[in-house]
């Protein structure tokens, strides 16, 4: 299968026979089991302990992310959870441009951009979040235990449907913006996110805002991107859990040890 139509829970498991850590599936496509020095260990992408619950549920609320990083201080967009239709209509009257998308949701379903109030009449507005729209470059920087691990540049022009033709541009470590290195990594430390990545706009002025902080990133495009280094995210991920299972094991050792010498 080409690699590019894998979803990132399939990355891992490949991954995860790579590093023979004899990988079955739970439930395809979803959750699988791995052999960790002699023990069962299990994988679900989506709700891994590389994040808290608090954490995940925080940036998987558009809402509550944009409002704990405009309380920062961050460079983020203008947005508005509407309580009715003429509060959606004036902040459409207001940017003239503007994209809806679901309060809470993922990989692009259900966005759009709005132009027009007949166009705006057609959803259920109290299920969305309108965020002004700005032209720009899109760029997504990937963050592992506070460190970025990757960078691509986002080209679908001026459509944001999830079928969009899109190309994703890979950024070599030389090409990184090192402003949006350090506000990444302050950005995942603010919300508690040890794997995250953090979406930016850069306008045509050069200034970045932030689009989005997202906790479970897709990782097929940085494993085959359509141009640029290819970053095996699978493998830093599993190799990230791996550490933190054999330290916890470690740590419970030194504990019994220390219980045992004080009787």
């Amino acid at each position: 299968m080409n690699s590019k139509k894998l979803c990132s829970a399939e990355l891992l498991f490949r991954a995860a026979e790579k590093m023979s850590l004899h990988p079955e599936w739970l439930e395809d496509g979803s959750i699988f089991a791995i052999q960790v020095d002699g023990s069962e260990r299990y994988i679900n992408y989506s709700i891994s302990s590389m994040n808290s619950q608090l954490s995940s549920s925080m940036v998987g609320n558009k809402n509550a992310a944009r409002l704990v990083l405009a309380r920062r201080g961050f460079p983020t967009m203008s947005h508005l959870v509407p309580t009715d239709r003429t509060d959606a209509q004036n902040f459409l009257a207001t940017h003239k441009k503007i994209v809806v998308k679901p309060i809470k949701g993922s990989n692009s379903r259900d966005v759009h951009i709005v132009e027009s109030s007949k166009q705006l009449d057609t959803f259920d507005i109290g299920k969305y979040i309108l965020e002004e729209y700005a032209p720009g470059r899109e760029l997504r920087y990937l963050l592992l235990n506070g460190e970025i691990i990757g960078v691509h540049e986002s080209q679908y022009g001026q459509s944001v449907a999830e079928d969009r033709p899109l190309k994703r541009i890979s950024y070599s470590h030389s090409e990184w913006d090192r402003t949006l290195v350090s506000l990444s990594i302050e950005i995942a430390r603010v919300f508690g996110l040890r794997f995250a990545a953090i979406d930016f706009i850069v306008g045509p002025d050069g200034k970045a805002r932030i689009l989005e902080v997202n906790s479970s990133p897709g990782m097929k495009w940085f494993h085959a991107p359509t141009s640029g280094p290819v970053v095996d995210v699978a493998h830093l991920f599993l190799r990230a859990m791996l550490d933190d299972k054999r330290a916890e094991t470690s740590m419970a050792a030194g504990s019994q040890v220390a219980r045992h010498v004080q009787r």
